[in-house]
Formats: C-alpha cells, sequence, structure tokens
C-alpha cells in the first residue's frame, strides 16, 4: 500500500474518532445544559406556585380540595380578581401577578406533597395519593405558611425527567445541526489532509524514483533538498550518499587500473624473459634465472600486501593488544634504521618524552606501521637532513601522539588526504621502485584505524613532512 494511501487512511481514522468523540461529548453536553435551562425555568415557575400556594393554604389551614383548586387557576388567572373557590372556605388573591407570567405556568405540570412527601394535588392525577421519593422532592421548591413548612411543589421537570414532545424537537433539531456540522467539518478536513499528505509524499516520491534510478546504475540523478525539514535532511543525505557513491565508483576503477598496471609490468618482465630464454635471445643461466626470481618475489610481495589490505579492510584483522611503552618501539627502530640513515647522512634520533608514553597495541601491527613511516621519511629526506621521532601525551583527551618527522620536500596540502589511498603516489613519474606501490600508507592507515587510533600528516619543524600517529593511552 502507497504511503500517501496508508497517511490518508490514517487521516480519516484520526477524523472519525475526534468527530465521533466530540459529537457525543457536544450531545451530551448540549442535553446536560438543555435539561438545565428547563430545570431553572421550572425553578422559577415553581417559586410562583410556592407563593400562590402558601397563600392558599393560609387561607384555607390545610390541602382540602387543592386538586380542584389546581385544576381552576386558568381561569382563576385570567379573571384578575378575587374568587372564591369552589367548595372551599377561604379566597385567593393573585390579581398581583402579570397576565403573560400566569399563563407561562398554565401548561406545566403540577404535583403537591405535603410535609410528609404525600403527593396531595397532581394536575395529571398520575400520581396522586402516593410518598414521592425523597431524592425528587429535594429538588422541588418548599411552601412555608406562618413560617411553618408545610409542604414542597413540583414543576414539570421537578416531576418527571422527560423532555416534552415540543423540547423534544427543539433538542433534536440542535443534535442534527451538530451532526451535520461535525460531517462538514470532517469532510473539510479530509479534504484538506489529502492535499496536505499530497504534499508531504511528493518529495518523498521523487526521493524513491531517485533510488531506482541508483539501483540501475545511474548516478548522475539528484534530488530537491529544498527546505529545513526531515525529508529535506533525508533529501540531502541521499545526495552526499551519491557523490560518496561516485568517489567510489571512481577509486574502483582507479584500484582496478592501478592494480592491473602494477600486477603487470612483472609479469610482463617474467613473460619477456622466459620468451627469450626459449627463443635462445638471452642464455639460460643463473644471472637470467635470478631476474626473474626478483621479478616473482616482488609480484608475491604486491599480492600478499593486496591481500593483507584487504583483510584489514574487512575487519577481519586480528589484533593482540597489550600494553606497551611506545619508546621501546622507537628505540628499536633508530637502531634498525641507524644504517640506512647513515648511508644517506641522515641524523635519525628519538627526543625523550616527558612521561612513559604507555598505549594499548598490538606490537607487531603498530612496529609496521611506524618502521613504514620511517622508511619513507629516510627514503625521501636529501643527503645531510634529519629525520626525528618523539612522543606526546595529551592527558585532557587521554591519547597520545606520535610523531615521524623529517627536513625533506614535505607533502602538498592539497595530496595529504590522498596518499593514504591505495596505489597513490605524488609524483605519478616514479617508478615502483624509487616512489613505492602505493600501498603502505593505505595499510598503515587502517591498521591504525583497526586500533582505534587516527594518523594525519601536516608540516613538520624540521622543514619537511611531520606523521602523526594518535592513540588512545593506556588507563
Amino acid at each position: 500500500m502507497k504511503l500517501r494511501v496508508r497517511l490518508s487512511m490514517y487521516f480519516l481514522l484520526v477524523i472519525c474518532v475526534v468527530a465521533g468523540s466530540s459529537l457525543i461529548f457536544i450531545q451530551h453536553t448540549t442535553e446536560n445544559l438543555f435539561r438545565s435551562f428547563i430545570f431553572s425555568g421550572d425553578s422559577e415557575k415553581a417559586k410562583i406556585y410556592a407563593t400562590i400556594l402558601a397563600d392558599y393554604y393560609a387561607e384555607n389551614k390545610g390541602w382540602q380540595d387543592l386538586q380542584s383548586f389546581l385544576s381552576e387557576i386558568p381561569q382563576i388567572a385570567f379573571s384578575g380578581i378575587d374568587r372564591r373557590i369552589h367548595g372551599g372556605q377561604g379566597t385567593l388573591r393573585i390579581s398581583g401577578y402579570p397576565e403573560k407570567t400566569i399563563s407561562a405556568l398554565l401548561s406545566d405540570r403540577i404535583a403537591v406533597a405535603d410535609k410528609n412527601g404525600v403527593i396531595v394535588a397532581d394536575t395529571a392525577a398520575k400520581i396522586l395519593h402516593t410518598v414521592h421519593p425523597a431524592s425528587h422532592l429535594k429538588y422541588g421548591i418548599p411552601i412555608f405558611a406562618n413560617s411553618e413548612h408545610v409542604g414542597t411543589v413540583l414543576v414539570g421537570s421537578m416531576i418527571d425527567s422527560s423532555i416534552t414532545g415540543i423540547n423534544e424537537r427543539f433538542l433534536s433539531s440542535i443534535v442534527t445541526s451538530l451532526i451535520w456540522g461535525v460531517l462538514i467539518s470532517a469532510g473539510l478536513a479530509l479534504f484538506l489532509g489529502l492535499i496536505f499528505s499530497a504534499q508531504v509524499t511528493k518529495p518523498i516520491v521523487s526521493l524513491t524514483g531517485a533510488v531506482h534510478h541508483v539501483a540501475e546504475g545511474d548516478l548522475s540523478i539528484v534530488v530537491n533538498a529544498e527546505g529545513n525539514d526531515e525529508i529535506a535532511d533525508l533529501a540531502k543525505s541521499f545526495n552526499r550518499m551519491i557523490e560518496e557513491l561516485k568517489r567510489l565508483e571512481n577509486a574502483r576503477k582507479q584500484i582496478i587500473a592501478d592494480s592491473a598496471h602494477e600486477l603487470r609490468t612483472p609479469v610482463t618482465l617474467i613473460q619477456g624473459t622466459i620468451e627469450g630464454m626459449i627463443d635462445g635471445v638471452f642464455p639460460i643461466d643463473i644471472p637470467t634465472l635470478k631476474s626473474v626470481h626478483e621479478e616473482t618475489v616482488r609480484l608475491s610481495r604486491l599480492i600478499d600486501m593486496l591481500r593483507e589490505l584487504e583483510i584489514i579492510e574487512s575487519g577481519k584483522l586480528v589484533l593482540s593488544l597489550e600494553t606497551i611503552n611506545v619508546m621501546d618501539i622507537l628505540h628499536k627502530a633508530e637502531a634498525l634504521f641507524a644504517s640506512s640513515a647513515k648511508e644517506k647522512d641522515i641524523a635519525l634520533s628519538v627526543d625523550p618524552p616527558d612521561a612513559p608514553p604507555l598505549i594499548k597495541a598490538d606490537y607487531l601491527r603498530l612496529s609496521e606501521v611506524i618502521y613504514n613511516l620511517i622508511s619513507n621519511s629516510i627514503k625521501y629526506t636529501p643527503s645531510g637532513g634529519r629525520v626525528r621521532l618523539r612522543t606526546k601525551n595529551d592527558e585532557k583527551r587521554a591519547v597520545t601522539r606520535i610523531y615521524v618527522e623529517d627536513s625533506g620536500p614535505g607533502i602538498p596540502a592539497e595530496e595529504r588526504e590522498r596518499i593514504f589511498e591505495r596505489f597513490y603516489r605524488i609524483d605519478k613519474s616514479r617508478s615502483p621502485d624509487r616512489g613505492g606501490r602505493g600501498l603502505g600508507l593505505a595499510i598503515a592507515r587502517e591498521i591504525v584505524k583497526a586500533h582505534g587510533g587516527n594518523i594525519a600528516v601536516t608540516d613538520s619543524e624540521l622543514g619537511g613532512a611531520a606523521f602523526i600517529i594518535e592513540m588512545k593511552a593506556a588507563s
């Protein structure tokens, strides 16, 4: 199912839940408020009845013939004069009430309970002479005659909580209007939600199409990365990934070309020498066979280095970590390269550290890295130059730095990142014998990375290059 359809379904689900719950809540609240409104009106009417009935009780010394009196209230209300109650012994004056007020009372059901809760009058004659529940009586208006509680009057909703027909129709019209309002609002919200979901999914659809192009090998695709939201960040990351894939693809092609070139040279020499020996051009003697053997050794070393680099980069390199003093490696290197440095009249020295540089590392692998850097420094430092080895502890970052510095020609800033790529040589015209095969520094970097460290090159105080290995200090 497409994302746009799913979003639309989610919108619809949310709208239905919100609209349904809102409708239930509003309907319930409206009905309660409407009932409260009716009850408040009945309460005001009951207060008027309480005054009339208090006069009645005082005149008649009780509730005798009250049922008949309540049935004659319409005639009394419109006469506007004193009327003697039929069958009674007293008189009742109600002409002081406005005609509209009295008229409003006439359509309501009225019930009167005595002080014991017994219904003594009911205009509907449904609960006459029954004991009304105290829970209902508490909503009525008490009747006082001569400061004595003589009964309770209940009007309309105080007697029966059900809504009358006209009120029911009015409430139904309100609920119907609410339903239509909620449905129209839900429809409008769904319509807007579909529009917004289309806007949200549009860049995702574009990104999906771009991914299909990349899967087919097209790395020229670029997606629009405008905006500051997460989708824009995703698009930017995608574009960066494309650039990285282009770089890796170019590097892969370069590696294949360089590997073929590096392998072709010794293979061509071996093939040419052997063919010459077969054709009688070269004699089959020890010197000739020795030259063939040297080329096979070079070819074997190149293959071994490629295999080693592949093992390190694949994460299969096994390190024997131990706490070592870097100075032990540097002093051993100083003794090992002393003769090579002397041949070129190069001063090879080791500076004493401020504190013992202790690190967790594989002794043999770290030695391999340092020896490679020292060999390169001696190779490219001119006669009469200097190569210096030293360490420095950074206690704040808990790292130890190992420096291999020389007074050679240095390395241009634009080349400093690329020298750690396999087969890369600064001077393309150098032969493998002079410039190396471009694998030593690549292997050195991967070994340092396997230790969780870092290797970089910068300018040296001696005027040449300074290779810096940064390793975590032993705790």
